[in-house]
């Protein structure tokens, strides 16, 4: 009789917060899928996606206004199931829910409970892709939400490691919030597929952020990748920076390292 195989460790999950929205949640599953290293359903890593988004109410209101309803105690629930759940780290992939206001108390409550679930922070991730895909860039462009260019989410985060940001002004931030939200053709509205007017809008704040000097261009808002799949724009071969991949692979580094794709 062969030996019996050994239990697998019960706590070496992957756990995805979704539902914010839906379809980035979704994105970061397949991108966790497409950055390990696998030949065959069972070298692919375990991953519990939990999507509850009528739940969750919208995360930038309640951090510019905190009467509003707050996404915390909902967010706080799917994280304790992922972590009964197995989940050794978790990934959020909405980057305005990691602006300190919201992620730090997420991150205090677990610790408070005793939970061994670890939360990943999505800026650390993009920063430590940036370096990979660009290690020579100073001046990174950043395309995200309102929320997220009012808290300096991303700029903090590249000053920190020696970069220097720039975002878009504001009548091209106007766009860029509208190919978001707008109910007619965003991305929350439109996902998959989306709309062209999407697109081409942020296609067109991609060029702007190239005139003002950005050596790369982080997609700092997970619905962003949607639009723009490919690595790099095409006329003028600067990277795009997913953050949605960018927290695919740090999820993967921090549980699974040895199947880490190779950067490509």
């Amino acid at each position: 009789m062969p030996a019996p195989r050994p239990a697998p460790d019960p706590r070496d999950a992957i756990g995805v917060l979704g539902g914010l929205g839906p379809y980035a949640g979704l994105d970061l599953v397949r991108a966790i899928f497409d950055e390990t290293h696998a030949h065959a359903d069972q070298e692919h890593l375990p991953v519990a996606l939990l999507s509850y988004p009528g739940r969750i109410p919208d995360r930038s209101t309640w951090i510019h206004d905190h009467t509003a309803p707050s996404p915390v105690p909902p967010m706080l629930d799917v994280l304790r199931k992922l972590d009964d759940a197995g989940c050794a780290v978790a990934g959020i992939p909405c980057n305005t829910a990691h602006a300190p206001a919201l992620f730090d108390l997420l991150r205090g409550y677990l610790a408070a409970d005793g939970r061994d679930i670890r939360l990943l922070h999505i800026v650390d991730a993009i920063v430590a892709r940036v370096q990979e895909v660009a290690p020579e860039a100073e001046t990174v462009g950043v395309l995200a939400t309102d929320s997220s260019i009012a808290n300096r989410l991303h700029e903090i985060g590249l000053e920190a490691a020696g970069m220097h940001a720039v975002v878009p002004l504001a009548e091209v931030q106007r766009e860029v919030q509208a190919s978001i939200f707008d109910p007619s053709w965003g991305l929350k509205a439109f996902s998959h597929p989306p709309k062209p007017k999407a697109r081409e809008v942020l296609l067109r704040a991609t060029e702007h952020l190239i005139e003002r000097g950005a050596e790369a261009v982080i997609l700092g808002c997970t619905e962003l990748p949607l639009a723009i799949p490919e690595a790099v724009h095409d006329a003028s071969g600067v990277p795009f920076v997913s953050s949605t991949r960018a927290l695919a692979r740090a999820l993967i580094r921090e549980t699974h390292p040895a199947k880490l794709r190779p950067l490509t």
